[in-house]
């Protein structure tokens, strides 16, 4: 879509259209696989009276407002889905009943490879990833830390936003500027992840934390929030991470001191957490995909 002009973008949209029906029309795939609201919308309108299967997914918070009118799109052209794939049991419920199609199947995001570093010891580091907006909830990370009042830990923050000067200000406030390191947006997480012994995940809101996985991967134990979407699908509370009410922030602090107190449960929760690269690697991933696509197919 040309995004010259609203009047131009409305033209390229309709072109994009009548290209995109006339590629299906050519091509007559086994199936259509589209992504997001906006364009889930668009393929199943450009698929109809085609005889295609089209297959969609939301990739967002299931809860975040959308725009109205794809909102209403969305709740009508849905039931003509062959099926639906959502992140997490939450969307999946969510999803069927604004859309009343009943063939929705679970398919979390794939966890991406995570580069090891055996010569990296690890270190009194407690980190969090995630860009400095408000969904991500790291001013209650620093809240938690401070009640942790244990001057041999540090506090990584991993990312940029907006909300970097206020974060700053408010570790001054609370005392803990000296042990919080925020170095922006890097290129080497990886590495990070490597020298940190426990991972956190503050976010109040998620459609599926990317972050937590790679966090797993690594053999990291996490305490995350029980956020609306997302970690309860991937954390087995206690086993392989621990979940706390969100915004508990002395819940949050409590489990925090326990795996900082405890290296050997972090080790042991961390070699559960690594566990997620088998079960969530890409090619499972992909095969629960093209094993949806038969079955529905067929």
């Amino acid at each position: 879509f040309q995004n010259k002009g609203e009047f131009k973008k409305i033209i390229a949209e309709i072109e994009t259209f009548w290209k995109l029906r006339r590629l299906l029309k050519r091509e007559k795939p086994d199936a259509v696989l589209s992504f997001m609201e906006k364009y889930n919308v668009f393929v199943i309108l450009a698929t109809r009276g085609l005889g295609l299967k089209v297959f969609i997914s939301d990739r967002s918070n299931p809860k975040s407002a959308i725009p109205k009118h794809i909102d209403i799109l969305r709740k009508l052209s849905y039931r003509y889905a062959t099926g639906i794939i959502a992140q997490t049991s939450l969307a999946k419920e969510i999803i069927k009943r604004t859309t009343k199609n009943k063939n929705i199947t679970v398919i979390p995001n794939p966890v991406k490879y995570v580069q090891r570093y055996p010569e990296i010891k690890r270190e009194n580091i407690i980190l969090n990833v995630g860009r400095l907006v408000p969904e991500k909830g790291q001013a209650y990370l620093l809240e938690a830390f401070k009640m942790l009042n244990n001057p041999k830990w540090r506090l990584i923050i991993l990312g940029d936003g907006p909300l970097k000067n206020d974060l700053l200000g408010k570790a001054k406030q609370l005392q803990i500027d000296k042990q919080l390191i925020m170095p922006g947006a890097v290129s080497n997480v990886d590495e990070w992840l490597a020298r940190a012994s426990v991972f956190v995940l503050s976010s109040v809101s998620e459609g599926f934390p990317n972050s937590l996985l790679e966090a797993m991967a690594a053999g990291l134990p996490c305490v995350s929030f029980d956020c609306d979407a997302g970690p309860r699908d991937i954390i087995r509370n206690g086993v392989n991470g621990i979940l706390v009410q969100t915004k508990n922030i002395q819940e949050l602090a409590d489990k925090i001191n326990i795996l900082i107190n405890n290296p050997q449960l972090r080790s042991s929760m961390g070699k559960e957490a690594e566990k997620i690269n088998e079960k969530l690697g890409i090619s499972n991933v992909a095969n629960a995909y093209i094993e949806l696509f038969k079955r529905m197919i067929n």
